[in-house]
């Protein structure tokens, strides 16, 4: 089976190092906010320029941890995408406010030309998730959001080092929530997440919220207020650290693929979603009349693939772009780990089953 990811062999990559901080991790016997939590933390400040870091459980824990910040609750609104996954509107739901969905354009992307209309006195935030490894439409969204006295927040779990017109991803959004996992653009074994932000009172909120309104450094330090368990522990610090640490490497492969599938699927004409220019190389999805049937049919021929996403996020409301999405794009695999011989036979395998199952 050609996999989508190839965590055995990503594993297989980074394990001599990957054990050996682990063996560190348990001598120093400190699993949670030890050496490893700091040196992560500090290096996703200097990779993004942010003042700002905080290693979490997952990108759910940081959406979830902000809208506790920010004071979000019964009676407020926020702007989320109408096509992701279930995470991009649960956090809004667990904090009592009403979750306003936005259309996505061809891309997948938010379409921030709606935003205007979406917004009443009741809306607080706007989070807008990048997709398939683009950006969304950061200016528009940062001009609309000052112009409302809105926060902005920005889902970059997928589009991370992503860039539009110069500017990117991680470097935009009043406060940024992002994953490490393994179908992430920064692979990791298991998940955790990362909250970054240039706002002080913002971040020292996030130190108290999330261990249960307890400081983060101080055992007998009291607790200040509620909050929630959305702490990474050590072993999620290193293996991030191992990723990063191969993330350049890592995508100069994932563009060769890439720009492979770019060339081949347009001489084919199969019909792949246009990425930008600034594209992270996340994920590559093929247009199919019917994604779940060719599914199926790819992995009957030993190809895996990710159908995201299997439903709509809104249940009612007119939506072309996310069903379209929601009915046709199947993403192929485009890790680092594959062989060339594994990609030609990923592209021969597409391009007999679009024949039979096109749009």
């Amino acid at each position: 089976m050609i996999r989508a990811h190839n965590l055995a062999r990503r594993y297989a990559e980074i394990k001599e190092e990957f054990l050996d901080m682990m063996q560190d991790v348990y001598e120093r016997e400190k699993v949670y906010h030890g050496h490893y939590t700091q040196v992560a933390e500090m290096e996703w400040q200097r990779l993004s320029g942010r003042k700002h870091a905080m290693l979490t459980g997952s990108c759910s824990m940081s959406l979830h941890m902000s809208m506790l910040a920010l004071g979000i609750g019964p009676g407020d609104e926020v702007i989320v995408t109408a096509y992701s996954c279930p995470a991009s509107e649960t956090f809004v739901h667990l904090v009592g406010a009403t979750a306003v969905f936005c259309e996505v354009d061809e891309t997948g992307n938010m379409d921030a030309s709606l935003l205007e209309n979406l917004i009443t006195e009741r809306t607080r935030v706007i989070v807008a998730t990048g997709m398939y490894g683009d950006m969304h439409d950061h200016k528009t969204i940062e001009a609309i959001c000052k112009k409302h006295k809105l926060v902005y927040m920005n889902d970059a779990a997928q589009s991370m080092f992503s860039t539009q017109d110069g500017v990117e991803s991680t470097t935009t959004g009043d406060i940024v929530c992002m994953s490490m996992a393994e179908n992430k653009p920064m692979p990791s074994l298991a998940s955790c997440g990362v909250v970054l932000t240039n706002n002080t009172e913002y971040y020292y909120k996030f130190l108290h919220l999330h261990n249960h309104g307890k400081p983060r450094y101080g055992r007998r330090l009291p607790y200040t207020h509620f909050g929630i368990r959305a702490m990474a522990d050590e072993e999620a610090a290193v293996q991030a650290l191992c990723s990063m640490k191969r993330f350049d490497t890592w995508q100069s492969r994932r563009h060769e693929i890439g720009k492979y599938y770019d060339s081949e699927f347009s001489r084919l004409g199969v019909p792949a979603r246009k990425h930008s220019a600034g594209w992270n190389t996340h994920k590559y999805p093929i247009l199919f009349r019917d994604k779940f049937e060719a599914q199926g049919s790819l992995e009957l021929m030993g190809i895996e693939t990710e159908a995201q996403y299997p439903d709509a996020l809104p249940k009612t409301g007119d939506f072309p772009n996310t069903d379209m999405y929601v009915k046709q794009a199947l993403s192929i695999p485009i890790n680092a780990h594959l062989t060339d011989a594994e990609v030609e036979q990923v592209v021969k395998a597409v391009d007999l089953v679009w024949k039979s199952n096109s749009i």
